[in-house]
């Protein structure tokens, strides 16, 4: 339910043709993503196939962004395969697919033993008693994992009423800002001279962008921003931009508070500055279709000056590319809020799963003991060159996160140990896991942009899609 069908008729044809133009030149370029044959997994009888095993260990995994993260795991996988004489079956998926075919195995009750998921799944099926209780597997290695995370995993069984471990926390990610470095080094700037407050920080990009069309003599954008309803991206990055406008979705027990006056008109202001920021040219007009992978695409294509983007896959898929990596492009944190708070950052915690349904339950539980070794889980995530922070504290003070010489993961480590930060409000509610599904903030700014709406009925409409969702939950 992650990424809608691409409604080609909502959107006019004038914008349709100019985003189509604009896509063909800036992705007719880019290598293709590996990508599972959907008809083929999508077969009722080839779920059963891949899942219901007594004899093998099924693990539906991420295929990832970095091809050394699933190297590294494939690995893992053969040697615990060895080391406890059993046999696995691996099965990647890209993110979007992944998520698609779990709830189409879940619903024809023939779960893969373990997989991958970020919060969202996990809320929905411990509400629903369809996960294996893994509080003996977390024990252990409790006291090194991060207090965020461990609240990510424990969540509500509405069945049996109580709140327990049904997820195992593998390792976390915020939202960070990249930009091309190089790009205001020719200009004559350096980072120092981008401004910390929220109105100077975003002028400063929005003024550079006549300048550095010029300078490079082709269309550049200042803004980076999925502004996409088939983008959970678009969803997770104005996240913040409520944050930091103070916008409370949902109260601390997880009830539904948007529809307050101050949280109203919030939702309101930001939808203003956002849509703002678009109308006047600086966001590309492609973002209104961008997919997860887009953004990532449009930003090494170079069409933008900065960029936000959930886990550090974008300098970490070109870490071999040293010059670049290490000298054109940059990470950078969030501007103070409006009101001049600094920014609190929302963490998103990666987490393993077993399903009830699934036949294999202690051969799960072993595995994911041994995965989250800290040695094992620390060498996979540094596999990955980072693309995600750690959620075991013992490993934050590692030669790998503790590189001054590495920019990227210098900022990184800053901001996760150093910031404030929460969770996402979506880990509180199922209700607010439909509303990521159904991606209620992309389709109101959308709705601004594409149909013309007002920010404050694209509010309106907005909250009238969380008051159905909570109801559903009550």
């Amino acid at each position: 339910m992650y990424l809608k069908k691409l409604n080609i008729k909502k959107i006019p044809l004038s914008i349709f043709l100019l985003i189509i133009l604009i896509t063909t030149i800036v992705f007719g370029c880019q290598n293709s993503s590996e990508q599972v044959d959907k008809s083929y997994f999508d077969s009722a009888e080839t779920i059963e196939r891949l899942s219901s095993t007594t004899e093998v260990l099924t693990i539906w995994w991420d295929t990832g962004f970095i091809e050394e993260e699933k190297t590294f795991f494939k690995k893992i996988v053969n040697d615990w395969e060895k080391q406890q004489n059993k046999k696995v079956q691996l099965v990647f998926f890209d993110e979007n697919q992944l998520v698609k075919q779990i709830e189409a195995a879940v619903a024809a009750g023939n779960p893969p033993d373990l997989t991958i998921d970020r919060t969202q799944l996990a809320l929905l099926y411990a509400w629903e008693d369809k996960l294996v209780d893994v509080s003996s597997t977390i024990a252990p290695v409790a006291d090194f994992i991060s207090d965020s995370a461990l609240e990510n995993a424990q969540l509500f069984n509405q069945v049996e009423q109580k709140k327990s471990y049904y997820a195992v926390p593998l390792y976390q990610e915020a939202v960070y800002l990249h930009y091309w470095r190089d790009w205001l080094e020719e200009l004559g700037y350096s980072p120092q001279d981008i401004p910390q407050d929220w109105d100077g920080f975003w002028e400063f990009w929005t003024q550079l962008q006549d300048r550095l069309r010029s300078e490079q003599q082709q269309e550049i954008f200042s803004l980076g921003f999925p502004s996409s309803p088939y983008s959970t991206e678009t969803f997770l990055l104005f996240e913040y931009i409520l944050e930091a406008y103070n916008v409370q979705v949902v109260d601390e027990a997880g009830q539904l508070v948007i529809e307050q006056q101050e949280n109203r008109q919030g939702l309101v202001e930001a939808l203003k500055w956002w849509s703002q920021l678009y109308q006047e040219g600086y966001i590309p007009p492609s973002a209104l279709v961008w997919k997860n992978e887009d953004n990532n695409s449009s930003f090494y294509n170079r069409i933008m000056a900065i960029t936000a983007n959930p886990s550090l896959s974008i300098p970490a898929g070109r870490f071999q590319e040293k010059d670049l990596y290490l000298n054109k492009l940059a990470t950078i944190e969030f501007p103070r809020k409006p009101d001049g708070q600094p920014m609190r950052y929302l963490i998103e915690v990666r987490q393993a799963l077993i399903f009830k349904d699934s036949p294999n339950h202690q051969d799960a539980k072993s595995f994911l003991s041994y995965l989250i070794e800290p040695t094992v889980l620390d060498s996979y995530i540094e596999a990955a060159d980072g693309r995600f922070f750690p959620v075991n504290t013992s490993g934050w003070n590692d030669p790998f996160w503790t590189n001054a010489d590495d920019p990227h993961i210098t900022e990184v480590k800053k901001i996760m140990t150093q910031s404030p930060t929460r969770p996402y409000s979506f880990s509180t509610n199922p209700g607010y896991v439909e509303a990521l599904e159904e991606n209620v903030w992309g389709e109101a700014l959308y709705a601004i942009a594409v149909e013309g709406i007002s920010p404050e009925k694209a509010a309106e409409n907005a909250i009238a899609q969380f008051q159905e969702f909570f109801e559903h939950w009550q």
